[in-house]
């Protein structure tokens, strides 16, 4: 499941309700979040806009990192914490930016870069009403 986690991938909280025209391949990565493997963000972009949907795009980057013994570990850690990060943007999908592996005194790391996605209905991204 590493190899999903790379600069372009977007994942999707389960449950997230879509346009009815809208399909989509998802691989489920971890509890109540899916590895959206087609179409690309921009295809997804263009779909949802075309059903008259939006897909709301957060500027403010999310920086996160995850250490472990095992490369899946430090991945899924970061992506734990990318995962905390949209959840309190209160968004239902987001996309990874960058991806890098390194190592801090010895200790191996992964981090991750990435913008917090909205998937919504609604054009006004605080629309109580947004589905």
């Amino acid at each position: 499941m590493t190899g999903r986690i790379r600069a372009g991938a977007m994942l999707v909280e389960d449950g997230t309700t879509t346009p009815e025209s809208l399909v989509f391949d998802t691989e489920q990565y971890s509890a109540n979040w899916s590895s959206i493997l087609k179409p690309s963000a921009a295809q997804l972009d263009r779909e949802l806009q075309s059903a008259g949907w939006t897909f709301f795009y957060m500027a403010g980057a999310i920086h996160v990192s995850g250490f472990g013994l095992s490369d899946q570990s430090r991945t899924d850690r970061a992506v734990a914490h990318a995962i905390k990060a949209v959840k309190l943007q209160s968004c239902n999908c987001f996309e990874i930016t960058q991806v890098r592996r390194g190592s801090f005194f010895g200790l191996p790391y992964t981090s991750l870069i990435a913008h917090a996605r909205q998937i919504q209905k609604s054009r006004m991204l605080h629309d109580p009403s947004r589905t």
